[in-house]
């Protein structure tokens, strides 16, 4: 039986390690870290989303351009990571992350708020989407 539960744990720890290893949300080389991202385009914009904690407004760095948003902030204090079993550690600094946009935008007219940790920004699709009625 214990065996049983030996496997699972190995099978969990292989699925975790695929997952980690394709698309890592860090960089130990840089000390950055990526923020947790949501993507929602609607018909006349597109809303990013990321989470941001241990950041401050004033510190936020955001460049946007008609296809990709880049976005830069450093952490108020440094985090470190162990990995159970393994000597050593990585220490990290900052969020970076550019994310690709499903359609193009304004950067003109791009907004931003950042609340408790968490950014918002709406951004104005160049070619708007308009609603025909169906007859």
């Amino acid at each position: 039986m214990f065996r049983f539960f030996d496997d699972i744990e190995r099978e969990i720890d292989m699925a975790f390690e695929d997952l980690l290893s394709c698309h890592p949300m860090w960089d130990s080389a840089t000390g950055r870290l990526e923020p947790l991202t949501q993507v929602r385009e609607a018909l006349n914009k597109i809303v990013v989303t990321m989470d941001l904690p241990m950041v401050h407004k004033e510190d936020i760095h955001l460049t946007i351009e008609e296809d990709h948003l880049e976005l830069q902030a450093p952490l108020d204090r440094c985090v470190r990571y162990e990995h159970w079993g393994i000597q050593g550690h990585s220490e990290f600094k900052s969020f970076y992350k550019i994310v690709e946009l499903p359609s193009r935008v304004n950067p003109e007219e791009a907004k931003a708020r950042f609340r408790n940790g968490v950014l918002m920004v709406e951004l104005p699709k160049t070619i708007k989407g308009r609603k025909i009625p169906v007859e």
